[in-house]
């Protein structure tokens, strides 16, 4: 076993951590023979699948990396294997360290929680909101009541964009039609305004305060929040059953590396942070931030798989998981899922990473179920998680036939254009978000480029419009207006871009 925190020197496996306040652990340690059969379930279900897409398990209790995992490709075509110096795109996981971000500074007393979006951009002008009722603490927890999907696109997709653009998206934000002030929804908005506010204040990035704040302290010595220095260690690559074996499209960049969804980490760094969130953690973090981004902000009643969710704190889901207080955050991305959790009053958390985004929600729950259930000691884990694997491994076989299916669906629908596909070629723009270009490929079919994004089109049910794949496995819906035999825009998820005749 290994000691997490980088300043504790080895000490016994059940006090290294949390002194007094651990739990008793097992009479007899776990073993890597206790995970044997978890390891070969997640070797059968790959061999399965067709595809020897990357994972990676790193499994605390009581300060202590317990249980490794690691398997399959960060590059399949060079064959190159996962190991621990393997980093991953997290996505969504990235959340709680920009929170603690946030509430170090506010530690400091270089942040207000309480400050609201008008005294954060005193000069600047919201027509749409009244941003004087809005605060930070709001942002950072999901109850803002805003909506900005023209910011969410540009952060983290397209990434076209310059500080100013994104200020001036800001100032565009409109109330959430699914949600009011003080109520939750979820959604990278407050964490993209937040970090851009941020970013203004003495001129250091967001990326950098991480790195100040919690990962050099933490001694995560090979996870960033800029895709360019993380590019001299091993990097996971995109991959997902629903494509070929080939890397997704869609990589991430700096441009499109944002402090809602914007680093990459290793499985054992990731360890590293969640071990400094248990109590009684001997960390050079203060444990009074530490415990405070833990507190809930405003409830909620949702889950995900095998995981409720009844609260959200600063960056953390709240809620109960075999009857133990909870705290957890996954992150999504094409190609990509990410798992962090932790039973902090059992000393436990678990980190799980794959480069592959269909079977990540079942495989986790199946895993975690797994590894906190041998655990806490529940005697019926492994039968359960055996039966699991099996409805998985009849879900896989399914598969085929549902990508068939949807493949047909999409290239049955016929292209329902009012004008020769040429007159629709040409450069679109928008203010704020760049331009985008469209084209004719050799099959004459038209070919979308924005910024990081590209697609080809497809037909749709309603005239002048179309359907496109710019973020593989989701599809949208571009609706053009055509007028006095011109094509004068385009719609897409709400944002129009004017063509340039």
């Amino acid at each position: 076993m290994k000691p997490l925190l980088p300043q504790l020197k080895p000490l016994s496996a059940l006090l290294l951590l949390c002194g007094s306040l651990c739990v008793p652990a097992k009479a007899q340690p776990l073993t890597p023979q206790d995970f044997a059969e978890l390891d070969q379930a997640i070797a059968t279900v790959k061999t399965q699948a067709g595809l020897p897409f990357g994972s990676t398990i790193a499994l605390v209790h009581n300060g202590e990396l317990i249980y490794q995992h690691h398997s399959g490709y960060a590059d399949i075509q060079r064959q190159l294997p996962v190991n621990g110096d393997t980093a991953f795109y997290i996505a969504s996981a990235t959340k709680p360290f920009t929170a603690l971000a946030f509430l170090l500074l506010a530690q400091q007393g270089k942040v207000n929680l309480e400050q609201s979006l008008q005294q954060m951009w005193p000069q600047q002008q919201f027509p749409n909101i009244d941003a004087s009722r809005i605060t930070l603490r709001q942002l950072l927890s999901h109850q803002s009541g805003l909506d900005n999907q023209p910011l969410v696109w540009a952060t983290a997709y397209s990434g076209i964009h310059t500080p100013q653009t994104l200020k001036a998206l800001t100032s565009q934000s409109v109330p959430d039609a699914e949600a009011k002030r003080g109520e939750f929804r979820y959604s990278n908005v407050g964490y993209n305004i937040a970090s851009l506010w941020l970013d203004e204040q003495n001129g250091t990035a967001w990326q950098d305060h991480l790195q100040q704040l919690i990962l050099k302290p933490l001694g995560m010595q090979h996870s960033s929040a800029r895709q360019s220095e993380a590019a001299q260690w091993p990097l996971a690559l995109p991959y997902s059953l629903l494509k070929s074996a080939e890397p997704l499209y869609l990589q991430k960049t700096d441009a499109t590396m944002h402090a809602a969804g914007g680093m990459f980490a290793t499985a054992g760094d990731l360890a590293r942070f969640v071990a400094a969130q248990l109590p009684g953690a001997k960390s050079p973090l203060p444990a009074s931030v530490i415990s405070q981004s833990q507190q809930p902000q405003i409830t909620t009643e949702s889950s995900y798989g095998d995981f409720q969710r009844t609260g959200y704190a600063f960056g953390w889901y709240t809620g109960p998981y075999k009857g133990e207080a909870m705290l957890h955050h996954f992150g999504g991305f094409p190609g990509y899922s990410a798992h962090l959790s932790l039973l902090p009053k059992q000393q436990m958390g678990l980190v799980i990473l794959h480069n592959e985004d269909v079977l990540s929600r079942d495989l986790n729950n199946l895993i975690a179920d797994y590894c906190y259930g041998l655990l806490l000691g529940d005697a019926g884990t492994k039968a359960r998680v055996k039966a699991g694997f099996a409805k998985l491994e009849q879900k896989l076989a399914q598969l085929p036939a549902m990508k068939q299916a949807q493949q047909q669906k999409i290239q049955g629908r016929k292209t329902l254009l009012s004008l020769p596909a040429a007159a629709y070629v040409g450069r679109y723009q928008h203010p704020q978000l760049g331009e985008m270009t469209l084209s004719l490929n050799a099959q004459q079919q038209l070919v979308f480029r924005w910024g990081a994004l590209q697609a080809n089109a497809t037909g749709f049910d309603t005239a002048d419009e179309l359907r496109l794949e710019l973020v593989p496995n989701s599809g949208e819906v571009v609706k053009f207006a055509v007028a006095q035999g011109k094509v004068q825009h385009l719609t897409l998820s709400g944002m129009t871009f004017s063509k340039q005749h």
